[in-house]
């Protein structure tokens, strides 16, 4: 996901026709856009990337931005060697495993916090198994980067 946050800094820099590689003047233009604008920016960039192995099991099969949110959807594989047997008797476990690993990426990123924070922007988060089936969701929003600063 850090990856796919720093890429699309790049692909923002060259669309906006910058000259120099100041990193902290591209992160005020992005600050400076409306969080709709913000929010189709990150589903495009991200979604044209897809699908997106993050792990051995998890994967970014599609993004889709509506008004002030970002909707990530991810498969896991639970047929995988390292989840058989493990996924009936601790999907809370890895619910709670994955809020605190999304959360925690999306936070503390400076500008994408700001978005959060200041702006209204939400993360939704859609896992399924590899047939489709929903498995669980969260999202993350302002009082989840507020929690994480105290």
């Amino acid at each position: 996901m850090k990856s796919l946050i720093l890429s699309m800094l790049l692909l923002l820099s060259l669309n906006a026709g910058m000259n120099n590689n100041n990193e902290e003047e591209l992160k005020e233009k992005i600050k400076a856009m409306s969080i709709e604008k913000f929010a189709r920016t990150l589903a495009n960039k991200t979604a044209s990337a897809v699908p997106i192995k993050i792990d051995a099991i998890t994967t970014v099969t599609k993004v889709v931005a509506l008004e002030n949110s970002v909707s990530y959807f991810k498969s896991i594989d639970l047929n995988h060697e390292i989840m058989k047997g493990k996924w009936e008797n601790k999907s809370e476990y890895f619910k709670t495993v994955m809020f605190d690993q999304d959360s925690k990426i999306v936070c503390r990123v400076d500008f994408l916090n700001h978005m959060i924070v200041n702006k209204g922007l939400v993360l939704k988060y859609y896992y399924t198994d590899t047939e489709h089936r929903p498995l669980f969701s969260y999202t993350v929003n302002k009082q989840d980067c507020l929690e994480l600063e105290n």
